[in-house]
């Protein structure tokens, strides 16, 4: 009987990947480029900037954004170094806790690190002594949640024209599939993004194409010389 139940339930909701596809990070960066300068942005549009731009290029979640405290960013030559020690989904004993690495970037527009320092130079009047990185957008600027963070990710995928169906979530999927298309080994995405060596979950859950024009396959079918899709 409980054998047959779990085979009603596994029909009723079957386990699936969340996404079978993902979306180019390029398009957010296309956005942040049209974008003025950091030192004209409001708090809220620098905070969604930034929280963005490091969820890209870290491939972290959320939980560890958040988790990121000021007196633990470091610059070391041309990159800003981020330890990371409060304890997260990932940790266990005898792994590492992670570290991020954002390097200078010539052009500013997209460059993490110096998003990063323009938000600790607009913030540093507002958050008294609170040292985490996030603060919220309104008195008296407290520690930016997890769910906080997710929100103004999500809010900037909505204004890039990413598909509305992604959640912030995505962006760790678009950031380490990027990566993968563009030739990084698996070992180094895999470092980045926390998982193990011999973890498969990269493979079988985040390693997404992009997603295809929906109506590709009508137009190659209906296309020919004679017969164009109309144009509005």
């Amino acid at each position: 009987m409980i054998k047959r139940f779990c085979q009603g339930v596994a029909h009723l909701r079957p386990g699936a990947p969340k996404y079978e596809t993902t979306w180019d990070p390029a398009v957010v960066l296309s956005y942040f480029r049209q974008l003025p300068a950091e030192s004209e942005l409001s708090l809220l549009q620098l905070s969604q900037k930034l929280a963005t731009l490091l969820a890209l290029a870290t491939g972290q979640r959320q939980q560890t954004l958040c988790a990121i405290r000021i007196d633990n960013i470091v610059r070391r030559g041309n990159r800003l170094e981020i330890e990371i020690p409060k304890r997260l989904k990932t940790s266990k004993p005898g792994k590492l806790q992670p570290t991020l690495y954002l390097p200078f970037f010539v052009e500013t527009a997209i460059c993490p690190a110096r998003c990063l320092l323009s938000y600790l130079e607009t913030t540093a009047p507002l958050r008294g002594s609170n040292r985490s990185l996030f603060v919220i957008t309104c008195a008296p600027f407290g520690t930016a949640s997890p769910a906080t963070i997710a929100r103004w990710i999500k809010e900037t995928l909505a204004a890039s024209g990413v598909d509305r169906r992604f959640t912030a979530h995505s962006t760790r999927h678009a950031a380490t599939s990027a990566a993968d298309r563009k030739g990084l080994s698996l070992a180094a995405i895999q470092r980045a993004a926390g998982w193990g060596d011999s973890s498969r979950v990269f493979a079988s859950f985040y390693n997404r194409p992009l997603a295809p024009d929906p109506s590709l396959f009508a137009t190659r079918v209906f296309n020919s010389e004679n017969l164009n899709c109309a144009k509005e």
